[in-house]
């Protein structure tokens, strides 16, 4: 859409007129909404199509309409109608210009949220910081991760999944008798009780995801220790899971498959035996260590949804098992885990490099999302997708995959600019698919990644609890009188 620009700011910013104006309606537009929708009190992300994506859209949108550049420092500030309404008008207005002291055409009110004593409202419980935590820093504008202090970089340089295990259920890097401990006890406990194999095999025709939140629980209801947390129970808890949920996972393939089950082996690693479960031979040292990487990369990302879920539940004083099946629900969503799956599908569909641009320009022009793309906390490239990239080029050679996210790179890089980058999903897609596992078991293989962290902030919780209890802010209407049964229309 092209909207005729008034020079002299008779884009109107009341609230009061009658009429939308133009930047009303290049915002409905942009947005996929209807113009009624458009308030001064409408926010970013207060609706679904104005999320992290659709707000760079509407960025590049306004900057494009109005021959304009938006600095960095204002960006976080647009997150209003009203704001953005203020900014153009400011940008459009010059005898505002000439009388701003210098740098104040980067500023928006920052009281323009301030309703009287009406709470403000972080939809998402975006950028709220619930508690305190030692297992993971994350660093969103410098692209920085730390599992327990130490650099994801040198973790996967150096470390082993077991390795990183221990260092975040611990916190501290194990001896080398504590690690070789960890490693057999690991080992001795992938095995399932048959209660548990005849449910998976019950299960078979269910989404590997679906079957995981039903069998971890049911795995707490088959465990001998019905303690509290992870140190609180024993030691055994958090061994007990990180070892079987590798054979549940397994097991369910090969049932749905009509192969036969593959019994883990004590002389492979972790990420070999997962390998080995999952494909059915015993993999190269390459594979091996991609898998590591992988595990390491997937172990902890601070509170996200599934961490939060976690800890929520952990908050009653539920059970472990009960803290990991809530964790696991909210991490099989579209908008969480779920993602890798859907990239997957998205590269498929694409098919070669050429189709990269159109398809993004489709989707964008749809309001719908690029899947691998955008965090709720990095404004830069994920430091995950670092490794994973050099990871997926070297294994996509001669299957073209990597030439399409390429090019999917290069169709988005106006996004990226704005700091919708790369994210864990895009290339880790890639490298389950070339590892031989069955794309409807990504998820599943992501989340058995995730449960080190997963336990030491369930366990985190369980040390210093306090019941997680937010508050909605009600905006129905009040003092509705009861209509008796028949007097309803």
């Amino acid at each position: 859409m092209v909207v005729t620009k008034q020079p002299s700011g008779k884009d109107s910013v009341s609230s009061n007129s009658h009429h939308h104006s133009d930047l009303e309606v290049l915002m409905a537009e942009t947005l996929h909404i209807d113009i009624n929708d458009i308030h001064d009190n409408l926010e970013y992300r207060s609706i679904r199509e104005w999320d992290s994506l659709g707000h760079v859209t509407l960025l590049l949108t306004l900057e494009e309409e109005y021959n304009i550049e938006i600095e960095k420092s204002v960006r976080d500030q647009l997150i209003s109608v009203a704001a953005i309404k203020k900014y153009i008008h400011q940008q459009l207005t010059p005898a505002l210009n000439g009388n701003k002291q210098e740098g104040s055409d980067s500023t928006v009110d920052q009281n323009q949220h301030d309703h009287g004593s009406t709470p403000k409202v972080s939809r998402g419980l975006a950028g709220v910081t619930f508690d305190t935590t030692r297992t993971t820093m994350i660093d969103g504008q410098k692209g920085r991760l730390l599992y327990r202090g130490i650099s994801i970089h040198e973790l996967v340089q150096h470390s082993t999944f077991e390795e990183t295990a221990f260092l975040l259920v611990e916190g501290r890097l194990p001896t080398k008798d504590e690690l070789h401990t960890f490693i057999t006890e690991l080992h001795n406990h992938m095995t399932l009780p048959e209660v548990i194999q005849q449910m998976i095999h019950a299960l078979k025709d269910a989404h590997p995801m679906q079957m995981l939140r039903t069998v971890i629980s049911a795995l707490g209801a088959c465990h001998e220790d019905q303690s509290l947390g992870v140190k609180k129970g024993s030691r055994t808890t958090a061994i007990s899971i990180m070892a079987q949920v590798p054979v549940v996972i397994a097991t369910h393939l090969a049932c749905r498959s009509g192969r036969k089950r593959m019994v883990p082996r004590s002389e492979l690693s972790y990420a070999a035996n997962l390998l080995y479960l999952l494909v059915g031979r015993i993999p190269t040292s390459k594979e091996e260590e991609i898998m590591n990487k992988i595990l390491i990369l997937h172990a902890d990302h601070g509170s996200n949804a599934s961490a939060f879920a976690a800890r929520v539940a952990a908050s009653t004083e539920a059970d472990v098992y009960a803290a990991l099946t809530a964790a696991v629900s909210t991490f099989h969503g579209n908008l969480h885990g779920g993602a890798i799956e859907k990239v997957m599908s998205m590269i498929k569909s694409i098919e070669n490099p050429e189709n990269a641009s159109r398809f993004v320009e489709e989707n964008h022009a749809k309001g719908k999302p690029i899947m691998g793309f955008g965090h709720r906390v990095y404004q830069t490239e994920d430091p995950r997708a670092t490794h994973l990239r050099d990871i997926a080029r070297d294994l996509s050679k001669g299957h073209g995959y990597y030439e399409i996210l390429e090019a999917l790179v290069s169709a988005m890089k106006p996004y990226i600019d704005k700091g919708v980058d790369v994210n864990v999903d895009f290339y880790a897609s890639v490298i389950y698919d070339l590892l031989g596992i069955p794309q409807d078991y990504f998820i599943a293989v992501f989340a058995l990644g995730r449960i080190p962290g997963w336990l030491s902030q369930v366990n985190e919780q369980y040390e210093n609890n306090i019941l997680i209890r937010p508050l909605l802010q009600y905006v129905g209407e009040t003092e509705v009188p009861y209509l008796p049964l028949n007097e309803r229309m």
